[in-house]
């Protein structure tokens, strides 16, 4: 093939510069091109989707879970040991008394939420016979009432410590007003055994 740039001998010999043209292929390569794009804008938004409607501890999974929660545990040893020993006799001081978990949707429009709140309340040893007897005779109502409180809640407010203690507050201060309303009460306070939201 002779170089364009060349002249053969011949000035004017009529061979002009090649002209590029368009590639016959070219409609179908942005067609692919337009579609791959398509595909990863979905992709990204169905990711974006899953994330938003699913709650994060069902996406890391309760394998990886469990296996941080394991990993934790080690390194809290020495601090529970050393704590434990400051507040033996602070323990020593109460007897519980446990609720059986109470399971509830949350107030939530869009979506199906749920918390599952297991109590334990702090008594004063003296005053755990009087307090276990107030307990049983009125426990079907407190459940009612723990039913209907949580029903009430919606997920931003069972959200994070500030929250937790405030609702435990809201929980010890209707079940004295309701058990003991014009005396003393027997619960020194409330503790969350278990508090999960799904």
């Amino acid at each position: 093939m002779a170089d364009p740039t060349e002249s053969n001998g011949a000035a004017g010999s009529g061979t002009s510069p090649p002209v590029l043209t368009e590639v016959p292929n070219a409609g179908r390569l942005k067609s692919l091109l337009m579609l791959a794009t398509g595909v990863v804008v979905l992709a990204s938004g169905a990711g974006y989707g899953v994330a938003f409607l699913m709650p994060s501890s069902a996406l890391s999974g309760p394998a990886q879970a469990e296996g941080a929660q394991q990993a934790a545990a080690p390194a809290a040893e020495p601090a529970a040991s050393a704590a434990h020993g400051a507040d033996k006799a602070e323990k020593a001081d109460f007897v519980y008394y446990d609720f059986e978990p109470i399971i509830v949707n949350l107030d939530e429009p869009r979506l199906a939420r749920y918390v599952r709140v297991t109590l334990t309340l702090a008594i004063k040893p003296q005053n755990h016979e009087a307090a276990k007897a107030v307990l049983e005779k009125h426990k079907p109502e407190l459940k009612n009432w723990l039913t209907l409180y949580f029903a009430s809640c919606t997920l931003d407010s069972v959200r994070g410590a500030v929250s937790l203690n405030r609702l435990r507050r809201e929980i010890y201060d209707a079940f004295c007003q309701q058990l003991w309303p014009d005396q003393k009460p027997l619960i020194d306070h409330i503790l969350f055994k278990e508090f999960g939201v799904s």
